[in-house]
């Protein structure tokens, strides 16, 4: 995913992983998956394990609450229903500039 047009700064790659209530995300036949790409989070990987749902994300952003600010609001304005419950930073130490492109 892009980042916004008004961000000057330099890219970063912020890898979290959000816990959803509320949403089908791994049935074959549930149209939620894909709801979530549609909404921009093709950038997920989506996962179910004991009964919790996760969608674990690499997201480019100029900051971390804005990587987890905009995959939130993807996630709960795309499937009626569906909660962001928890959010899991995972290698916060692994987060590395990208190149800026002009």
């Amino acid at each position: 995913m892009p980042a916004p047009a008004w961000w000057e700064g330099d890219a970063v790659i912020h890898s979290f992983a959000v816990v959803i209530n509320g949403a089908d995300l791994t049935s074959p036949d549930s149209p939620d998956a894909d709801a979530l790409y549609e909404a921009g989070c093709d950038d997920a990987l989506l996962t179910s394990s004991c009964g919790v749902q996760r969608a674990i994300f690499d997201r480019e952003a100029p900051s971390f609450s804005a990587a987890v600010a905009s995959a939130i609001a993807a996630i709960e304005s795309s499937i009626p229903g569906a909660r962001v419950v928890a959010i899991e930073r995972l290698d916060p130490a692994d987060a590395a500039p990208l190149p800026h492109s002009a």
